[in-house]
């Protein structure tokens, strides 16, 4: 556009190029946070400015009129509102003029707000008291802004304007915290309009069951995924089962009678002792006294409710045959066993024994096995029912937003807040790797990677061939010094922060091995025995990094990903090494080469960096420092 005697004389905006607003579920705290070196935190009240440059500053001075496309090419002011709590908020904006000199009258200046990709163009003399936007802001929703300045195209009289400037702070506040309604658990999924074209419901009479292609009944429970499978019909209770294996365990050790009972198996003591205490405020959470219907179903083409023979009283148990058929095979072909949500590509526990020697399970393709003998180790997705009044405080039920449950929502990181009072199962950045937490053991928190670092890849754990009978362990193997040699190459920031020269005890296992801690810690000379048998705690080794053990949260394939073999701390017997299976379940080799999933011990004082906004899931894992 062609303009006659309207040159810019002279335009000066500081920018300030990014700062964010969070707002935090304290009600009031807003933080304004920049990327760069240089920052600068003003507090006023409750809010908390944190600026890239010294001044938070918007101005113009001794500018000659402009056309509206002009202005808004000119560099902008650019910020973002984060919300990074669950609720919706309140909030107002707006600009404080500071006084300087000789000012430029309001009704003089344009502005060109930006909002998210929305343009609004007007004279600043028309926002009321310094407000320049005000609305609701949605939970863990991002508004992104740019502001411009500049004197209104048709001023005449240069004088006006000339040797005049305008200054502006911006500053935030939130009004009021949206409170949503809770909903309950069952109200929000068993409702046909809110399942999607490939989910439906399948009522037995008995209970409702979410079947299909599901892919909006994800619930973030504990530091651990969960998907919705059923609600009983009677008592509103509502089953759930972990996305992902958490383990990988025999299912009995039982060497005769009927081995495939689920009542006092190793099964159902893991499930007890070792993840139950790992979920938070379950006797509030959790239906305690559940029944799971352990009836044995022989092999037939059409699958029915089992007539309740054999029920386990149990606060977590396993699904069986039925529970699993139904979620695709009444679907009315919206899936298969493949396609159906609860296939996540690894050997999985049922809980339904086929007689006294076999039991079904669900293999890679989704189709459940025959034949499974319970001394094999297979990957463990224990299961829940959550009591009938749990309510969901937020979240849409897909995997980037599960739901979430009513008093088991995480607070907003703002400071130094310990990684140990962190769940176990959340998902961390550490040393740029994806790590997750198994837990806490005296004060020292526990991590396993779920990454395989780069150097870590397809290694040796002995380093050697192994003849018959040789008795050598993690000691013995070039894998310990492997290890250390990785150790050494981080930095010592990195260092720092893991507990060095930590005990592991890579006691070793043999097909039909407990899980239990104290029965894995032999010696070798031990061994002769039957490791079952084994209570002695001789056998140890001192380290700074490890591998995942056997029957350890997390020493199974622990994401929907790509899934390779990697290596166990504990060799399976004299000359065996053991591996966790692409498969999911826990195997041995007398030669075997696999990739690496380091496991380490982080400090007391291990914080999460105070400028996180991860939220310990999959897909928005937590950082750490020092």
């Amino acid at each position: 556009m062609k303009k006659k005697n309207m040159q810019i004389a002279k335009i000066a905006v500081f920018v300030t190029s990014l700062f964010i607003i969070f707002l935090s579920v304290t009600y009031a705290f807003i933080n304004l946070t920049i990327v760069g070196d240089k920052r600068q935190v003003i507090t006023v009240g409750v809010l908390d400015l944190e600026l890239e440059e010294d001044e938070n500053n918007l101005f113009i001075t001794d500018a000659l009129p402009m056309y509206d496309e002009v202005g808004m090419i000119q560099e902008a002011f650019t910020f973002r509102l984060i919300n990074q709590t669950s609720q919706n908020t309140n909030y107002v904006l707006k600009l404080e003029e500071v006084v300087v000199g000789s000012s430029l009258a309001r009704e003089d200046v344009k502005y060109g707000l930006t909002k998210d990709g929305e343009v609004k163009i007007d004279l600043l003399s028309n926002v009321e008291d310094g407000i320049f936007d005000s609305g609701i802001i949605g939970g863990n929703q991002t508004i992104e802004y740019s502001l411009r300045l500049w004197v209104r195209e048709d001023i005449t009289n240069i004088e006006q304007v000339k040797n005049k400037s305008l200054r502006f702070k911006i500053a935030g506040s939130v009004t009021q915290m949206i409170q949503e309604p809770p909903r309950v658990v069952a109200d929000e999924f068993f409702v046909e309009e809110n399942l999607g074209e490939m989910c439906g419901l399948y009522d037995d009479g008995v209970d409702t069951f979410l079947v299909g292609q599901c892919s909006n009944n994800y619930v973030w429970y504990s530091g651990k995924l969960w998907r919705i499978v059923l609600k009983n019909n009677e008592t509103g209770a509502v089953k759930m089962i972990t996305d992902n294996g958490m383990t990988a365990i025999a299912f009995s050790g039982r060497v005769s009678g009927d081995t495939t009972i689920f009542d006092n198996s190793y099964m159902q003591s893991w499930l007890q002792q070792e993840f139950l205490p790992t979920l938070h405020d379950y006797e509030e959470y959790l239906v305690m006294d559940s029944e799971w219907d352990a009836t044995k179903v022989k092999k037939t083409d059409i699958i029915t409710r089992p007539v309740g023979e054999t029920k386990v009283v149990s606060s977590v148990g396993l699904l069986n045959l039925y529970e699993y058929y139904t979620t695709y095979a009444h679907s009315e072909d919206r899936a298969t066993p493949s396609t159906g949500y609860l296939n996540n590509k690894t050997l999985w526990w049922l809980i339904t024994p086929i007689d006294k020697t076999y039991i079904w399970n669900v293999n890679i393709t989704g189709e459940f096995n025959t034949g499974i003998i319970p001394k094999y180790f297979e990957s463990v997705r224990p299961v829940i029912n959550l009591k009938s009044t749990i309510q969901i405080s937020s979240g849409n039920g897909t995997i980037s937003d599960p739901y979430r449950l009513v008093g088991d929502e995480r607070e907003v990181v703002n400071g130094n807040t310990l990684i140990a009072t962190r769940y176990s199962g959340e998902y961390i950045i550490f040393n740029h790797t994806l790590y997750r937490i198994v837990r806490v053991e005296d004060g020292f928190t526990k991590i396993v990677s779920v990454d395989v670092p780069e150097g870590l890849v397809n290694l040796d754990y002995w380093g050697y061939g192994v003849s018959s009978g040789t008795i050598i362990g993690f000691n013995s193997g070039v894998i310990k010094s492997t290890l250390e040699s990785y150790y050494q190459n981080l930095d010592e920031v990195t260092k720092m922060m893991i507990q060095s020269n930590t005990i592991w005890y890579p006691g070793a296992y043999g097909y039909g091995a407990t899980y239990d801690y104290n029965r894995l810690v032999c010696t070798y000379s031990a061994n002769k025995k039957s490791t079952i048998d084994c209570d002695k705690v001789t056998d140890s080794i001192v380290t700074n990094i490890a591998l995942p053990r056997l029957g350890e949260l997390f020493a199974t394939q622990i994401t929907r990903g790509e899934k390779t073999d990697c290596l166990l701390l504990n060799p399976a017997g004299k000359s065996s090494v053991g591996y966790i299976a692409y498969s999911g379940g826990i195997s041995s080799s007398t030669n075997k080469k696999a990739n690496v999933r380091p496991s380490m011990y982080l400090k007391s004082n291990v914080v999460i960096a105070s400028t996180n906004t991860g939220d310990g899931t999959y897909e928005h894992p937590e950082l750490k420092h020092f």
